[in-house]
């Protein structure tokens, strides 16, 4: 199957509509596991992640949107968010709650901050435990 053959099928399943794909991303990045551990507010917050992911994994391949200022297909974009899980979403809630500017455009930040997540996740971890061992010594 070449990489045309393989969109094709991906577009397939994303064809359910937005109700149906907003529920698969609350299991992809593990829901439950949010409800019994952070705050209303927060929840909030998450689902709202959920609905923007929802939101880009419904678009037509071919439709182009912004990310971190560049123009990009959202195929490619639904490639990543296809990846992400409940790490992804811890990062960038956490980012997103000590901002300390107005955020102009909520959407477009969270839309790039959910993206960069899966580039930047392993490096994250990392420096967290560098970090850890760093104040223990």
């Amino acid at each position: 199957m070449n990489s045309f053959e393989k969109s094709q099928v991906k577009v397939i399943v994303r064809s359910g509509g937005f109700i149906s794909t907003l529920q698969r991303v609350k299991e992809q990045i593990n829901l439950n596991f949010f409800l019994r551990e952070y705050e209303k507010d927060e929840i909030r917050q998450i689902i709202e992640f959920c609905k923007i992911i929802a939101d880009v994994l419904t678009l037509p391949p071919e439709t182009v949107i912004t990310i971190n200022g560049e123009q990009r297909y959202a195929s490619t974009v639904q490639e990543v968010y296809e990846e992400l899980d409940e790490r992804h979403i811890e990062i960038v809630l956490e980012n997103f709650n000590h901002v300390p500017y107005k955020i102009k455009h909520p959407k477009t930040y969270i839309r790039s901050a959910l993206y960069n997540s899966f580039f930047e996740i392993e490096n994250i971890c990392e420096n967290e435990a560098n970090v850890r061992m760093a104040e223990n010594d």
